[in-house]
């Protein structure tokens, strides 16, 4: 209540507020961190340090501790980050988790995908964006202007096109394999009318003495009942 702090408290903007005297209640505050603090210390009994590494571990573990109330702790209010502590490492890294994941889905997108890298001068057929036929049109790569975004010259258009590597196909050179002589084709056919048509049915074998004669069929005995035939009662008179 000096002059003095009073000063002080005017100058740097603190509106000091008093309580009645002799009833520490009234500041429930600081009244509830002196026995937070007090708790911490006894904790740190057991552990060979000196007051000043006690005091410091205290802190550190106040400060990083998220508040009941804000929700987050007072180190993370201060230097609007998080303050990185052992507590985690036994909590789950999200980020770490999302970054191996997305790894994971490229490398199998990779593993799927075609190939969509062009060079100039590179024959291609380009996607048809205007919705005439034909669909694809062939060209010529000129420039690529992005990592997958060419400009197409149009082979049968004096037109320059802008596509996506997606829009775009390699175009190969036709193979034409040179086809089979007329004349021969032609002699292959005569000869196959001639012989008449091809019979399919297995070819008969020759009889020979060494084979064994067919077995004769078994002969079925008819089987007859035995019993003796009794005329009902109301025929015997």
């Amino acid at each position: 209540m000096s002059e003095e702090f009073q000063l002080f408290m005017k100058r740097n903007g603190i509106l000091h507020t008093t309580g009645a005297p002799r009833h520490p209640a009234t500041n429930g505050l600081a009244e509830r961190y002196v026995a937070t603090f007090k708790a911490g210390m006894k904790k740190l009994d057991g552990e060979d340090l000196n007051v000043e590494d006690k005091v410091s571990h205290f802190l550190l573990r106040y400060r990083t501790t998220p508040n009941s109330a804000t929700g987050e702790s007072p180190a993370d209010l201060h230097l609007k980050r998080h303050m990185r502590s052992r507590l985690d490492f036994l909590r789950p890294n999200i980020a770490m988790r999302v970054r191996r994941r997305q790894y994971q889905q490229k490398e199998e997108h990779d593993s799927r995908a075609t190939e969509r890298q062009f060079d100039v001068d590179d024959p291609v057929y380009l996607r048809n964006t205007a919705g005439d036929k034909p669909k694809w049109i062939p060209g010529v790569v000129t420039q690529q202007t992005g990592p997958v975004s060419y400009r197409v010259q149009g082979e049968t258009t004096d037109q320059v096109y802008r596509r996506h590597g997606d829009q775009l196909r390699p175009r190969y050179p036709q193979e034409v394999s040179d086809p089979e002589p007329l004349g021969a084709t032609q002699s292959a056919d005569q000869e196959s009318n001639l012989a008449g048509p091809v019979s399919t049915a297995p070819a008969p074998q020759p009889f020979t003495l060494d084979q064994p004669e067919p077995p004769d069929p078994e002969t079925v005995t008819l089987r007859r009942s035995e019993r003796a035939a009794r005329r009902p009662s109301r025929y015997r008179d």
